[in-house]
């Protein structure tokens, strides 16, 4: 998979909210692809930093972005971490050697749990999608961080799914997760950042070009509207949310028309993974032992009084 610059800022916007001396699963083994500009962006952020090796950053500038490929398990033990591991089907770059179609716990036994995990640029590969989610949450420790980032809008026949930021609103609400970060980008880590409230006040800019946005505008449809007068009807009486994540949708295609859409997501609680079921179906489940299933007792009651 690919370690490109977006996943590179990610990861270095969480290392002053992960425990000292942290530790990493990632799903799939991972090619570093940042490029020189990302990783300078890096250093100038974080190179002050104790934990942080500024010198080991800067040769790893200096190497170049063609010869540093192998090199993902380095990046992330330069910014602090003191373990790294990789699943993959393969055993490229020293992956652990299963299958995430399956339950790690039930098939291999498999139950370390790490600082962060991360799922970047893997799910969509992966059938069994159930398993990528139950997976990352279970590999997480509590207090643990969880990045996703996984293709949204263009990326056609690159894998069998795209994935809509509402996934990450679903899986938070189901499992308890706090929302650090949620937003849409290009691979290069221009795009639109949305803050949750575990990311506490005036948060640290986390892309290299960042328009910040609430986490309701990543909510909402993002219809493209019509030319003509038509289109200015549905400018006036349409919802504001979509007008403006559409909007900006269509800015950040001009410059690169395919998009991803990550998510920070923290694991508050040491608790089974709960299945999620899309926001705006939740009032529409009736049946008692469906809404035990979803945790969902009294939402179709109270939802649509």
């Amino acid at each position: 998979m690919s370690f490109n610059s977006l996943m590179a800022l990610l990861v270095a916007s969480t290392v002053d909210r992960l425990d000292p001396k942290p530790t990493v699963l990632e799903l799939g083994n991972q090619t570093l692809r940042a490029d020189d500009r990302t990783l300078g962006i890096v250093l100038g952020r974080l190179g002050g930093r104790d934990e942080v090796d500024a010198a080991g950053l800067e040769k790893l500038i200096a190497q170049g972005k063609a010869n540093r490929g192998e090199r993902a398990e380095d990046y992330y033990r330069l910014l602090g971490f003191s373990d790294y591991r990789a699943i993959d089907v393969n055993d490229r770059y020293g992956s652990l050697v299963m299958d995430l179609n399956k339950d790690l716990i039930l098939e291999y036994d498999y139950r370390d749990t790490f600082s962060l995990v991360t799922n970047n640029g893997t799910g969509e590969h992966v059938f069994n999608q159930y398993t990528i989610y139950k997976n990352t949450h279970q590999l997480t420790k509590p207090g643990g961080l969880m990045i996703h980032a996984q293709p949204f809008i263009d990326y056609v026949n690159h894998g069998f799914f795209s994935i809509h930021p509402n996934l990450y609103q679903a899986l938070a609400a189901a499992n308890g997760y706090s929302v650090v970060a949620m937003g849409a980008a290009n691979r290069d880590g221009e795009g639109l950042a949305g803050f949750g409230p575990g990311a506490g006040a005036n948060p640290p800019a986390i892309l290299a070009r960042e328009t910040r946005v609430e986490i309701d505008v990543l909510m909402s449809e993002a219809k493209t509207l019509a030319r003509g007068p038509r289109g200015w009807l549905k400018r006036f009486a349409g919802k504001p949310d979509a007008r403006r994540f559409g909007a900006e949708i269509r800015r950040l295609q001009r410059t690169n028309p395919k998009l991803l859409s990550f998510a920070i997501l923290r694991k508050e609680r040491d608790a089974p993974f709960q299945m999620p079921i899309q926001g705006i179906y939740e009032a529409d489940v009736e049946d008692a032992s469906l809404q035990t299933e979803y945790g969902l007792e009294g939402v179709a009651n109270t939802a649509n009084p």
